[in-house]
This record gives C-alpha cells, sequence and structure tokens, in this order.
C-alpha cells in the first residue's frame, strides 16, 4: 500500500520532499495492519494554499481508498519555502492513542 500511495501521489504533484511510513505496527488492532500511514510532504502546488487546502488535496487523492484500505492517514503538509525553513527535519509525529487505552 506504501507504493500505491507514493505513487499515487508523485502522478498528481511536483514532490519537493515525500516521506511515507506505514505507522499500523503503533496500534492495538491487528486487523488495520498496512492501513495507518504518516505522510510528510513539501510540493510546490502547496505554495500559497492554507493547511486545510494542502489537506484536502492529499485527501481527496485517497477518498476511495478510505476506509476499507487505508484507515488512517496523518499528515504533514508544507509548501516549498516553509520546508526550507524548517531548522529540524527529523520531524516527530504524534504518535495515535488507542481508544480503549484513554476513556477506559
Amino acid at each position: 500500500m506504501k507504493n500505491i500511495i507514493e505513487k499515487k501521489i508523485t502522478s498528481k504533484l511536483n514532490i519537493y520532499y515525500l516521506k511515507i511510513t506505514d505507522t499500523s505496527h503503533l496500534h492495538h488492532n491487528n486487523n488495520c495492519k498496512n492501513k495507518h500511514f504518516s505522510i510528510i510532504i513539501s510540493a510546490y502546488e502547496f505554495n500559497n494554499l492554507s493547511l486545510f487546502q494542502q489537506h484536502n488535496i492529499i485527501y481527496k487523492l485517497f477518498f476511495n481508498y478510505i476506509p476499507k484500505k487505508i484507515y488512517a492517514i496523518q499528515l504533514k503538509t508544507y509548501d516549498v519555502y516553509q520546508w526550507n525553513r524548517i531548522k529540524n527535519k527529523s520531524l516527530i509525529l504524534t504518535p495515535c492513542v488507542y481508544y480503549k487505552k484513554i476513556f477506559n
């Protein structure tokens, strides 16, 4: 699934930086293997767009995949200018927390 995600994104966007990570192993439910992904992306098309617009571009690409093939996508999107300003490019994504651990 990771390769499919990469191909879909690179076929539609002019990518400056892209990192896709399968985070399924961080989740309690074993039925979700290869269904949780984090995506860090910088694309030229994101220049002068709001964060909402940037995320919307990505989510539209995977509308038909959610929730059957992809259960969750965690996004960090940047335009090229923002990406070049980031000093620490080893970004840490906020981990998902299993629902029952919080509320039970």
